[in-house]
């Protein structure tokens, strides 16, 4: 090979080697959980329309759309195109449809993914379903010490 060669295979090698990131580009944390839960919001909209929740569904919808935006500008940050953000869209739908439907362990609690866009909706979630609630009851207290039962009367 001549010098004009291997000048011209180094120099496709740097300009390829200066590409691989965008093909391999990292979701950030704050798109993951955003995105995640923009999909998980959108998937149980219909089911909450279906059972006549429509309040909870037209909310569902509105964080979605929150999300969706929230994902979209840290992606854009993260030098994120268009196509690739849509592309990211799309995975995660993929994604959070299989964890909800028993294919896997959902990623973030609805708790989590209120407390993003609606942190009072967040905490009454929370304050329902505290683990006190869900405790068994407390067993009455012990006689003290040196107490007696009374004897069963008799005829």
């Amino acid at each position: 090979m001549t010098m004009r060669t291997h000048l011209a295979v180094l120099a496709t090698i740097v300009v390829l080697g200066a590409s691989a990131p965008a093909f391999a580009q990292a979701v950030p944390a704050d798109a993951n959980e955003a995105l995640w839960c923009s999909a998980a919001f959108t998937l149980v909209s219909p089911q909450a329309k279906a059972q006549g929740q429509t309040a909870a569904a037209d909310n569902f919808d509105k964080y979605s759309k929150t999300l969706a935006g929230v994902a979209s500008d840290s992606l854009k940050k993260a030098g994120f195109t268009d196509d690739g953000i849509k592309t990211q869209g799309t995975t995660y739908a993929d994604k959070v449809s299989k964890e909800l439907s028993g294919g896997g362990t959902a990623e973030f609690s609805v708790v989590d993914c209120t407390q993003l866009v609606d942190p009072v909706a967040a905490a009454s979630i929370q304050s329902a379903t505290t683990p006190a609630d869900n405790a068994p009851a407390a067993a009455p207290a012990a006689p003290a010490a040196g107490a007696t039962t009374p004897a069963p009367a008799t005829k």
